[in-house]
């Protein structure tokens, strides 16, 4: 997995704004915690898109569970969370047409927020999982940071659905104790448990696909477009960054393979596919996350019909494209458009 700094994992600077704010609810002034770990809250107030180095973030949780006596520290941080702390992504997500297609979203995106954790979503059933886990590479993260991922999340999916909403289940790969997983199990809706295996939190996937009342899937796409160029300018000299880039400048114009981009790139498929696993990716994951920005952005225009559409991005025919747009959204392109 790479960062968007080299070998230096960061935090957007609204996240640091949030956890300040929490801090603060306590009686507590939070610059000299974030003084002391080096940081300068101006620079997140002068700039919200400002990244901080993780490795610091980890010091400021820390010393800030110490300050304020409160191993549930992460859970306050929902009270003052809005959508807007994820930046766009977050604009994005609330935007899209359900929560399944928010958090595909969100995933994609994430590493506009913060490019220290891994994200990947599991199927079985009716049932999805969303998994965290924070490469070793990128430590020390602090573990009420993920906590607190968890649990804003939670909460940007009860705006999408209803305040009611909860998980199946959740999990912590980190100990906790008997009154921590009580609060969380409070706040989440559901057991909570530590110490497991993975970090992971479990939904049914059917509830995730319920239509969202105030969706704007044009706005939502628009602030696709603002992302990917945010990320081009962060990862300019990333080699998968390179690939997708040119997938996406092409693959309505031409068949992409592995082997036409290689040869664009002036390398072998081998030597290309082994640039893109240092990376992190792999070609058919660029490949297939392209033509899924691509889909949702051309059905949301309405500009091409769905035909048109399905033929420019490779489709066999109309019911191929038909089944993987509703695998990505939740939704047929013509619910999708309407």
């Amino acid at each position: 997995m790479t960062t968007l700094i080299p070998q230096t994992p960061t935090t957007i600077g609204t996240w640091a704004l949030l956890l300040a704010k929490s801090i603060a609810s306590y009686g507590i002034d939070p610059e000299p915690i974030f003084m002391r770990a080096e940081l300068d809250l101006n620079d997140a107030k002068r700039d919200h898109e400002a990244r901080f180095p993780v490795r610091k973030m980890a010091k400021v949780w820390q010393w800030a569970v110490e300050e304020t006596n409160d191993p549930c520290l992460a859970l306050t941080l929902t009270r003052y969370f809005q959508p807007s702390t994820y930046s766009a992504p977050g604009i994005a997500m609330v935007s899209s047409r359900n929560v399944l297609e928010g958090l595909q979203r969100c995933i994609r995106y994430f590493r506009h927020t913060t490019d220290v954790a891994l994200i990947e979503t599991h199927e079985q059933g009716n049932t999805l999982s969303l998994s965290i886990s924070i490469p070793p590479q990128n430590q020390p993260c602090a573990i009420e940071a993920i906590e607190a991922y968890s649990a804003t999340a939670i909460k940007l999916f009860r705006l999408m659905l209803d305040d009611d909403f909860s998980p199946i289940s959740v999990s912590f790969s980190h100990q906790g104790g008997l009154a921590k997983a009580a609060a969380f199990a409070e706040y989440f809706g559901c057991a909570v448990e530590f110490g497991q295996a993975r970090t992971e939190l479990t939904f049914n996937r059917s509830i995730l696909l319920t239509p969202h009342l105030y969706a704007n899937p044009a706005l939502a796409a628009s602030l696709d477009d603002w992302i990917n160029e945010r990320l081009s300018q962060f990862s300019a000299n990333q080699f998968a960054t390179k690939v997708q880039q040119y997938i996406l400048d092409n693959l309505l114009f031409q068949k992409l393979d592995a082997d036409s981009v290689a040869e664009h790139l002036h390398m072998t498929t081998r030597t290309m596919q082994r640039h893109l696993k240092k990376d992190g990716v792999s070609f058919q994951q660029l490949l297939s996350d392209s033509r899924q920005h691509m889909a949702i952005k051309l059905v949301a225009e309405k500009q091409l019909t769905l035909t048109e559409i399905a033929h420019m991005l490779g489709f066999a025919d109309q019911s191929s494209f038909n089944r993987a747009f509703k695998g990505w959204t939740g939704v047929s392109p013509k619910q999708y458009a309407s």
